[in-house]
């Protein structure tokens, strides 16, 4: 591809253009296009709580392609968007209108602080229902206060130009035109361009599972201490036992170690007194649990074990913050239809 410059004055200035890296496929193409028309690429990589994961792709990713990559997180005025957004949800609890949005004005902050000359993204024009149809990246280009400024370089044929390209710093012809859900031409693309790092789309945001909308909705019902207690929505199954007390079980040692990692202090870490009995950690959020709560939330870690049919156990516990105060509660035998009722 031909470099693009702005002028052929002995002074040149660089272009330099800040992208929004999610990890994924799509984006991390259309930063690897503009940086092959010669622009300088600062991509900016937004950290949900939940999907940690990510950023390592993210990183990765822009790594390969030789671009520079910082992180920003998104943390509680993100869950005031996600709790209640302008433009509404998608299929579950996804506000990827309000979403985009939000990225993009920040994304502008970072792109007039390091004097950039537009934004660009990896959307394509139709690939999703809510966020990416033609007057759904017009609302998001306007409110975002981008106007002109925004950039989608897998879909700008298709698209109105935007200011870097009638000014001609970057040639239009060598942006492309797809449309739609098929991801066909991305993978050819990333073949030619040797594009190997990045998340399945597949995955997608976890804002779309109806499991995890659930979780999440519950969350912002019961209330939640900071952003940092969504972390754990994306692990083992979630119980419900009063309005200021919540289980979550592990279903494997991976998600055990996972809960314990990434407890609130102010969680109790629960599981078999015996440590030659295996069986699942339960992470038991809420302040205070009454012995009630306790035995409810001990009987969850002996009902999803293989004694289930045992007479109750004797489980240990402690706070997150200190595994030096083991405590022990006698857990509490649980019907089906109690269990049912609880689970989120």
């Amino acid at each position: 591809m031909t470099p693009l410059n702005r002028n052929t004055s002995a002074q040149k200035k660089r272009v330099k253009a800040v992208g929004l890296i999610s990890g994924g496929l799509d984006s991390l193409l259309a930063a690897k296009i503009i940086k092959d028309l010669g622009a300088d690429v600062h991509g900016i990589h937004f950290s949900m709580p939940w999907d940690y994961c990510k950023a390592n792709m993210a990183s990765e990713g822009a790594l390969q392609i030789g671009i520079k990559l910082i992180n920003l997180q998104l943390d509680d005025q993100y869950l005031k968007i996600v709790k209640k957004p302008k433009h509404g949800y998608g299929t579950a609890i996804n506000p990827c209108v309000d979403c985009h949005i939000y990225m993009l004005k920040r994304a502008a902050a970072y792109m007039n602080e390091i004097q950039a000359d537009f934004i660009f993204t990896g959307e394509v024009l139709g690939q999703r229902p809510m966020s990416q149809k033609r007057h759904s990246l017009k609302w998001v280009e306007k409110e975002s206060g981008l106007e002109g400024k925004l950039l989608r370089p897998l879909s700008a044929q298709s698209l109105d130009a935007t200011i870097p390209e009638k000014e001609g710093i970057i040639d239009r012809t060598k942006l492309l035109d797809i449309i739609g859900r098929s991801r066909r031409a991305q993978i050819r693309l990333a073949e030619d361009l040797h594009v190997t790092k990045s998340n399945q789309p597949a995955g997608g945001c976890l804002l779309t599972d109806r499991n995890f909308a659930k979780r999440m909705q519950d969350t912002f019902d019961h209330g939640y201490k900071n952003f940092r207690e969504t972390i754990t929505l994306q692990w083992g199954r979630h119980f419900r036992i009063n309005d200021g007390c919540k289980a979550i079980v592990g279903r494997d040692q991976k998600e055990n170690d996972s809960l314990t990692r990434y407890a609130h202090p102010d969680d109790h870490v629960m599981l078999f007194a015996q440590e030659e009995k295996a069986g699942p950690t339960v992470l038991l959020k809420g302040d205070h649990p009454s012995d009630e709560v306790l035995s409810t939330a001990a009987g969850l870690v002996q009902q999803f074990s293989k004694y289930k049919d045992a007479a109750p156990m004797e489980i240990q516990y402690w706070p997150a913050n200190d595994r030096g105060r083991v405590r022990h509660v006698t857990a509490r035998k649980l019907n089906l239809s109690e269990i049912e009722q609880m689970y989120i």
